[in-house]
Formats: structure tokens, C-alpha cells, sequence
């Protein structure tokens, strides 16, 4: 094969203090209205009030105030969107950080319930001692489990699915103010919408999710190669039986026409460290720093960056697989001024996509940066009305040296958005709702075809559009 000459077989950081940090602009709680975005800011809003319930009867009692008085609702958890999923004009916006306990865990099943503000950091403390883990996580453990669900997020596991696959059920707080409980077998038109609805249907109290032991995963392999080749091995690796791997993910650089990608394998043997010792942070916050501020002031570096992370991928690894999971335990101070889309494709055609998204963002470079064009195999799962990979994909993200301020740098990727997404469509695939709300509404009903039964399921449970925000303002 033209990789196999650059094919390298290759041979970790104490728990984290976990204290809350909230990547998006978040003003004070309380009343007399105020100005609110996201992590995107791309969108923002002029919100009544954000309310910070402790308990259930509270938010119960902030749903009946709202119905009364007839403002609109948006639940929030740390506010990682770039769509507005969380808030829209006039709203009482929810914070839901004050629920945030485990409620219980169960070590036979193996599951655990908790509350749907509680962050992924506070099952870390739970499980990790027990060695059991959550199927699959996001890659900051910043994150609510309540905007995970929203989101159904996928993360970096190519052995499991997204979130919903892990969900055994939840507790929802509809528009009336009954408290359901939602599962496969029970009020099961909900579970589909609700688990990757944007918290358009009511407000998820708590869930409990199935785990999984924890495992040791060490990094096998690492593939470099121009962009053909490239995904020609890492097809060879996920394609036939990818549930067997825990992890195998890769970068290309800016215009998508050479990579490399990382295998991680499951291992018995010992790590030769206690578990509490093994790594987490995968690369280090400061050094990611340092490379992004030195991406924005010079072109040069930016065009060399794949070669930078190649150069420092090669160091053998042994770590837990819940911890390789995470990027990082929390953000880098840089990861602010970023910003991601996703986009999924069948795998068959992705190898199509990557030439044409390359085409698009190396004609629109000088505008719209990139420092990285991240890739991943995203198990197939059609569960929801709104399914982001229906069949096996290849998620595309890039990721941009964002200009949140700048009106100019908006609109060009505006436009870069647009040619994204119709490449996406063309072969079958779609954008991710969490970081899009530039797609118009022909487009976002080609990529969703099944939004027009969501909304519909909507107005049967909430007649009155009391949960709202910029998702639904565009599309419904």
C-alpha cells in the first residue's frame, strides 16, 4: 500500500480538580434582562432572566410561572452550542447547573442516574474509582449531561454509538408541567425526539445511562499519507468491524489533502502506573496554546501544523479509555477564540467530501483559517427524528482560527458553510445541528427529513411553543 512506509507501530496526568468552567459568555443570574450568547457567538439574544434552579420543585415551579405569564423557555447547561440552542429573544432562560447530583449507581447493571446538570466531571469522580465507565462522552467533562443528550453527541469512540444508544431512560418536564418518565418502552414517541431535540419538547430532569467496565487502551499505530491513501487505511481499519476498536481518529491539514491517523487498542496487560497516575490531557492545554497563538500571527506555521502534530503524536501510551476519550479534562484558554461545524457523510463517499471540503476551505483560506481538519468513523444509529448519522459516516470537522468580533470574517464563513453543507448533502450527508445554524431552511430539511414529524410532534406536546430557541425560530 502507498502508506505503509510512513505507518509507525508505537509502543499519563492525575485526576482533575473538576471545578465548573463555562466556555461561553454567561452574564450574571437574575432579573431586569440582559444580553446573552454562546460558545459560537455567532448568535446572541436579549433574554428576560436566567434562573439557576436547585431542585426539581423550583424548576417546576419556573415552568408554571413561565406558562402563566407567557414567556418562552430555553434550558442551558454550560452553553457550548454556535447555533443559539439555548436561548432565543424574550426567553427565561434555565440554567440547569443547580441540578447536578448522582442520584444513584447501580454496580451490577452497571448504570447510573444523575441529574441533567450534572457535568460528565461529576460521574468521573463516581465511576472511575468503581473502574466503570459511560459508553461515550464528549471531549471536555465541562459538559452537562443535559446538553449532551440535547445534542446526542457522539464523541471520539468508534466502538459505541452516540448517547442515546447508552440511554436507558429519562425523566422530562413538558410544557404542562408533568413530569414523565421516557424510555424505549414508555412514552416512546418522546424518547426519539426528546434525545437530540435541542430541548424543544420539555426539560430533561435526570437519566440514567448503562455503563460499561473500564478499560486499558494503548496507541498502536499511526498512518501518514497524502489524502487517497490515506483513507483507504483508515477504511481498512474501521470499516470491517469497528465496534472491535476503541479508538482511531485522525487530522488533515487545512486543505484536506494530506493526514495522518492514530490507533488505540484495547490491552489487558498492566500499565505499570495506578490507574489515578495514568494520562489524560491529550495534547497539553499550554502547548495547544502556544501553537494556536502562533497559527494566528503567522501563515507559515499554520501551513506546517500537521507536520507539528505529527512530529509530537509518535510517543508511546498506555491510559484509560473513558480518559482518551476527553481531549482535555477542561478547554485550553485558546479554545475560545476557535470554532467547530461537523459534518457527516456515509463512508463510502466521504473520501469524495474531504476532496471537495478541501477545495472549498483552501479557496477561502485567507478569510476563514483553519488550523486543523479533524476526522472520525461515527457508528451508525437512526433512534431519533433528527439523526446526524443514520448509517456508518466519517465526521468531518473543521476547525477555525475564529474572528467571533469581526463582521467580515461572519460572512465568509457563512459562505464557506453554505458550499460545506450542499457538498455534504450531495453525498448523503448532513451537518450537525450543535454547531450550524447557518444552513437555510431548504437545505436543513434535505439534511433532516424527518423535522417536519418533530415539529409536529412539538405542537402536540407543547402547543403553545413554550420551550423555544434560535433552532426553532429558523426551522420549525
Amino acid at each position: 500500500m502507498g502508506y505503509a512506509r510512513d505507518a509507525r507501530r508505537v509502543g499519563g496526568a492525575a485526576p482533575h480538580d473538576s471545578a465548573r468552567e463555562v466556555l461561553a459568555a454567561t452574564p450574571k443570574l437574575g432579573g431586569g434582562g440582559t444580553r446573552i450568547t454562546d460558545w459560537g457567538r455567532l448568535q446572541s439574544a436579549s433574554v428576560r432572566r436566567i434562573v439557576r434552579p436547585r431542585t426539581e420543585d423550583e424548576l417546576r415551579q419556573v415552568v408554571r410561572d413561565a406558562a402563566r405569564s407567557g414567556s418562552r423557555l430555553a434550558a442551558r447547561g454550560v452553553g457550548h452550542g454556535a447555533g443559539g440552542q439555548s436561548f432565543c429573544d424574550n426567553a427565561v432562560v434555565v440554567d440547569m447547573t443547580g441540578l447536578n447530583r448522582v442520584l444513584h449507581l447501580d454496580e451490577g447493571t452497571p448504570s447510573i442516574r444523575a441529574q441533567a446538570g450534572a457535568s460528565w466531571s461529576v460521574l468521573t469522580r463516581v465511576l472511575e474509582p468503581k473502574l466503570l465507565s459511560v459508553t461515550t462522552k464528549q471531549e471536555f467533562d465541562i459538559f452537562t449531561l443535559g446538553g449532551s443528550l440535547a445534542a446526542n453527541v457522539h464523541g471520539k469512540t468508534i466502538d459505541q454509538g452516540p448517547l442515546i444508544e447508552s440511554v436507558e431512560s429519562f425523566r422530562l418536564l413538558k410544557a404542562d408541567g408533568e413530569l414523565v418518565t421516557v424510555s424505549r418502552s414508555e412514552n416512546t414517541e418522546l424518547f426519539s425526539a426528546v434525545l437530540g431535540g435541542y430541548g424543544l419538547l420539555g426539560i430533561v430532569t435526570d437519566v440514567t445511562l448503562r455503563l460499561v467496565p473500564e478499560r486499558l487502551v494503548r496507541k498502536a499505530e499511526l498512518v501518514l499519507s497524502a489524502r487517497e491513501d490515506l483513507l483507504h487505511a483508515y477504511v481498512a481499519r474501521v470499516g470491517p468491524a469497528p465496534r472491535k476498536l476503541p479508538l482511531c481518529y485522525g487530522f488533515f491539514d487545512a486543505r484536506c489533502e494530506r493526514g495522518f491517523f492514530v490507533t488505540y487498542e484495547y490491552t489487558d496487560g498492566p500499565p505499570g502506573v495506578p490507574w489515578e497516575a495514568l494520562r489524560r490531557d491529550e495534547p497539553k492545554p499550554l502547548l495547544f496554546d502556544a501553537l494556536l497563538g502562533t497559527e494566528r500571527i503567522f501563515s507559515r506555521v499554520r501551513r506546517r501544523a500537521l507536520d507539528i502534530m505529527w512530529a509530537t503524536s509518535g510517543k508511546p501510551e498506555v491510559t484509560m479509555r473513558s480518559r482518551r476519550l476527553l481531549l482535555w479534562d477542561k478547554p485550553p484558554r485558546s479554545f475560545q477564540g476557535a470554532l467547530l461545524q461537523k459534518y457527516f457523510v456515509p463512508i463510502e463517499s466521504f473520501p469524495e467530501f474531504a476532496s471537495r471540503a478541501g477545495a472549498v476551505l483552501a479557496r477561502n483560506e485567507t478569510d476563514v483559517p483553519v488550523f486543523t481538519n479533524h476526522f472520525r468513523f461515527v457508528p451508525g444509529n437512526d433512534e431519533t427524528l433528527l439523526p446526524f448519522a443514520p448509517q456508518d459516516s466519517i465526521c468531518l470537522i473543521p476547525c477555525y482560527l475564529a474572528r467571533k468580533g469581526s463582521a467580515a470574517w461572519r460572512a465568509a464563513l457563512e459562505l464557506v458553510t453554505a458550499a460545506l453543507v450542499e457538498a455534504a448533502l450531495e453525498l448523503g450527508g448532513r451537518p450537525y445541528l450543535a454547531f450550524d445554524i447557518n444552513s437555510s431552511r431548504e437545505q436543513f430539511y434535505r439534511a433532516y427529513p424527518r423535522a417536519a414529524e418533530f415539529f409536529a410532534l412539538k405542537r402536540q406536546h407543547d402547543p403553545d411553543g413554550l420551550f423555544s430557541n434560535r433552532l426553532a425560530e429558523k426551522y420549525a
